[in-house]
C-alpha cells in the first residue's frame, strides 16, 4: 500500500532537453528471462538481496524500461529485476483529476486496504491543496484526508491541515489540528478551509500586534 504522500511526494520528473520543440516521451519495456546475474567483484558471498520476488541465483529475470523524445534526444534507461504490473489510475488513486471540493482541490493516493475499497465510489485517501496547484510537492499542501471507520462499521473520514514543523500530528509532514468522525471527503474539505482561514486570520493578527509593538517602541525611542 502507498499512502497518499508517498503517490505524489518524493518522484522526480523526468526533463528533456532545453531546446525540444515537441516534448513527448515514447515508452516501451522489454522482459528477458534468463539472464546471467552480474556478480560483485569485490565479494565472493552468494547474492542475497531482501526482495522476496527474487531467487537469489546465477539467472534472474529483468526488465528494461527505454523512454525517448525523438524531438530533443533525450532518452532514460531503467532496469530492474521485477517485471511489469499492469493496474489502473483509480487503483493507483495518481493520474485521476483532482476533485474541487470546498474551494480545494483533492488529489487521490492509493486506496488503503485497495481490494476492499475499490468497490465503493470514493475508495481514495487525499492530500489537499489550494487551487492552481497542478503537480503537488511538498510545500502546496495544506491538509490530508484519510478514510476511516465509525463505530458501527460506517465509513467516515479523519483529517489534518495546517503544516506546522512542531505540530503534534502526522509523521512524513507534521500537522497542527485535526479531526475524524466526519461523514463525506467534502466535509472534510470544509473543515480544512475552515482551520486554514483561522490560521490566516490568528497569524494576521499576530503580524497586526507585533507592528503596533514595534511601531509603539519606535515612538518611545524618539
Amino acid at each position: 500500500m502507498t499512502s497518499a504522500e508517498e503517490s505524489y511526494l518524493g518522484w522526480d520528473e523526468l526533463h528533456h532537453h532545453t531546446a525540444c520543440k515537441r516534448p513527448a516521451w515514447t515508452v516501451d519495456t522489454k522482459t528477458e528471462y534468463d539472464v546471467y546475474r552480474p556478480r560483485d567483484r569485490e565479494s565472493t558471498a552468494p547474492h542475497a538481496c531482501p526482495a522476496e520476488e527474487c531467487g537469489h541465483g546465477p539467472r534472474m529475470e529483468r526488465t528494461t524500461v527505454r523512454i525517448v523524445c525523438r524531438s530533443c534526444g533525450c532518452a532514460y534507461v531503467i532496469t530492474s529485476e521485477t517485471g511489469v504490473s499492469t493496474t489502473s489510475t483509480r487503483s493507483l488513486g495518481y493520474g485521476l483529476a483532482p476533485e474541487r471540493r470546498a474551494g480545494l482541490l483533492l488529489w487521490q493516493g492509493q486506496p488503503f486496504l485497495s481490494f476492499g475499497r475499490l468497490s465503493e465510489d470514493m475508495p481514495w485517501d487525499y492530500i489537499v491543496t489550494r487551487p492552481g496547484v497542478t503537480r503537488p510537492v511538498r510545500e502546496d499542501l495544506v491538509g490530508e484526508i484519510s478514510q476511516t471507520r465509525g463505530k458501527r462499521g460506517a465509513v467516515r473520514y479523519g483529517a489534518v491541515a495546517v503544516p506546522d514543523p512542531y505540530g503534534r500530528y502526522g509523521y512524513g509532514i507534521r500537522w497542527a489540528v485535526a479531526t475524524d468522525g466526519l461523514a463525506t471527503p467534502t466535509a472534510a474539505a470544509r473543515w480544512i478551509a475552515a482551520q486554514l482561514a483561522q490560521a490566516a486570520q490568528a497569524g494576521g493578527a499576530t503580524a497586526t500586534a507585533t507592528g503596533a509593538a514595534t511601531a509603539t517602541g519606535s515612538a518611545g525611542a524618539c
